[in-house]
């Protein structure tokens, strides 16, 4: 790998053009094939790299703002991003050489990311929401007030209660108006749904108000077991907002990239 002096004289000797060069086509080309290997689909990808031509032959750059639509990480479909990176460090000796860009520490990326209510839908199964979401479920069932709850208005026989890894079982996620409801499907059949309205406090304690059984029937009951439940998504987590209108759910946070 080429040491930090061997890049600064590199610097020191190129051209203004021969560095222009390498923010313009070199360095946008390795930072779309990384960008590329981190999701599993990326569509109408835009970024502009904010760094000067020095910067970057240190293997700094001070910040990526980026925007894509249709992408999709770990099995999440995204509908819309927009976001910011800073003080991102590069293997900037390799990338010279044509080899992968790679990451030398963690940076945070800050933003805001969209997720319409098709993307909602198709990200309920087989991702990192969908473990999520079961997760949540495995959360609810296992107070005794909720199950409680749950054997009085869907029957106490619901297999769901006797199965705390609730396997055969997946969640499905949708907008209703300003809320979000959740069904605990088998079988493609709704077993269990919960309509409320999701909040962030200190920027990882996810609360749910105004929570609501959603009967077959189409009624709509007020749970007084979850009344203000809050759930903790663990402190490494930094989110901002959660705003669900027009049949689309966006988040503003705030993440870490690991190397």
């Amino acid at each position: 790998m080429i040491g930090a002096e061997a890049i600064q004289q590199f610097a020191m000797t190129q051209s203004s053009s021969k560095g222009s060069r390498l923010i313009s086509r070199v360095l946008p080309v390795a930072v779309k094939l990384w960008l590329q290997s981190q999701l599993d689909e990326i569509g109408n990808l835009n970024f502009k790299i904010q760094a000067t031509d020095r910067q970057v032959l240190s293997g700094y750059i001070p910040g990526i703002a980026l925007s894509a639509q249709q992408a999709v990480y770990d099995g999440v479909q995204i509908t819309d991003v927009n976001v910011q990176a800073r003080d991102i460090k590069i293997n900037i000796g390799q990338v010279l050489r044509g080899k992968p860009l790679q990451l030398k520490q963690a940076f945070p990326i800050e933003g805001q990311v969209v997720l319409d209510s098709d993307a909602l839908a198709a990200s309920s199964t087989e991702s990192i929401l969908a473990a999520g979401l079961l997760d949540f479920w495995q959360t609810l069932l296992a107070k005794e007030d909720v199950a409680a709850e749950v054997a009085t208005y869907y029957g106490a026989d619901l297999g769901a209660l006797n199965d705390p890894n609730l396997s055969g079982y997946q969640s499905k996620i949708q907008t209703l108006g300003t809320d979000l409801q959740l069904h605990l499907m088998r079988n493609e059949h709704s077993e269990i749904g919960l309509r409320g309205c999701l909040t962030i406090d200190r920027g990882y304690i996810l609360q749910l108000t105004n929570a609501q059984w959603c009967l077959s029937s189409g009624e709509h009951v007020r749970s007084d077991a979850l009344r203000d439940f809050c759930w903790n998504l663990g402190e490494q987590t930094d989110v901002h907002s959660l705003k669900v209108q027009n049949d689309q759910l966006t988040c503003q946070c705030k993440i870490m990239v690991q190397p």
